[in-house]
């Protein structure tokens, strides 16, 4: 019988950690979710961090060798009698941090996205989104991660970070899964629940243009978009969005909250599995139900390594196919909603 052991390194500013490490807890999730790592180093063990020291934890798997997991920064260090812990964010956090007040004209989503990552001091890795604007304000009542995940909603993409520090938008995905995992095997426990669509949400702009080039386009108007656009009513609620200004920006935006409105959710109890992050799709085999094979789309991880040779991973997905109508709707309703 073979014994699973799992473990962590860091490397916090100078110093780099391959063993001795008490305790990590990774907490990773789409946006408007934040990132974070908690790291937790016994007393005899050297600890110079800062705020602002870079940080990069790798974790290791059944596979036996290291896998990084999260970059990012030191944001406090608390000191205590038996322990040092170091409190970490990612470019999520970053991005959280900051409230940008810029306006944006005649640019697309992707720039705008861009811009107000530089002005965080983010790095970007690919970002896939293609809708015109005619106008953004970054109002500073919304963080510049809050922004950016309302703008990847309205273009049907998802916000997220990546293992070495960058922040990614790509399109919402659609199966197969891109990753297989074994029930009995990777996930020990799971659990699905299917609830009632809740009423729909539409994004709803006003404008007389036909596209973010007319010089038409500023222009207020009475009217809505799309001209179509279903409630408000009972089972519909009509959510204002002043920067929707074309048929095209309103109707992405719409799409994008109507796709899986009552989508089935799924979370998961796992041996360490540090190659799983949120917007990879997972398929689970020798599923003990029908309803839980999948695909599902990951949404937010948790790994936790430590205290000695324990790991684990807990998951939190939405299914991707079989449901009745927003998956941006349904991933805001699980990490936090989008005002």
């Amino acid at each position: 019988m073979s014994v699973l052991s799992f473990g962590a390194t860091a490397t916090i500013g100078s110093l780099r950690y391959d063993a001795g490490i008490a305790q990590v807890r990774i907490v990773q999730s789409l946006g408007p979710g934040v990132g974070s790592a908690r790291i937790s180093l016994p007393r005899d063990l050297r600890a110079d961090a800062v705020p602002g020291d870079e940080v990069e934890v790798a974790l290791v798997g059944e596979t036996g060798t290291p896998s990084t997991v999260f970059t990012g920064t030191v944001l406090a260090v608390r000191r205590g009698l038996d322990q040092t812990t170091v409190h970490c964010g990612d470019a999520s956090a970053a991005l959280a941090a900051a409230r940008s007040g810029s306006t944006f004209e005649q640019q697309r989503v992707s720039a705008i996205i861009t811009a107000l990552a530089e002005e965080a001091g983010v790095r970007t890795g690919s970002v896939e989104v293609d809708l015109d604007l005619v106008r953004y304000t970054a109002d500073q009542g919304r963080t510049a991660w809050e922004h950016i995940s309302r703008l990847a909603d309205w273009a049907g993409a998802l916000a997220t970070t990546t293992a070495d520090g960058y922040v990614e938008v790509r399109p919402a995905p659609s199966p197969p899964a891109a990753v297989a995992l074994r029930y009995g095997r990777e996930i020990a426990e799971l659990g699905v629940l299917v609830a009632a669509p809740t009423p729909a949400l539409v994004w709803t702009g006003n404008g007389p243009a036909g596209n973010a080039s007319d010089v038409r386009a500023p222009l207020q108007t009475t009217g809505t978009l799309p001209e179509s656009a279903p409630g408000p009513d009972t089972h519909t609620i009509r959510v204002p969005a002043a920067a929707l200004r074309t048929p095209a920006g309103a109707e992405s935006a719409a799409k994008s909250y109507g796709r899986r409105n009552g989508a089935p959710r799924l979370r998961a109890a796992c041996w360490l599995v540090p190659q799983v992050r949120p917007g990879v799709t997972v398929q689970i085999t020798d599923a003990p139900t029908p309803q839980s094979s999948g695909p599902w789309l990951i949404t937010r991880v948790t790994h936790v390594v430590g205290p000695g040779p324990a790991g684990r991973t807990a998951l939190e997905a939405l299914g991707i196919t079989g449901a009745s109508g927003g998956l941006a709707d349904q991933v805001a309703g699980a990490i936090g909603s989008l005002p």
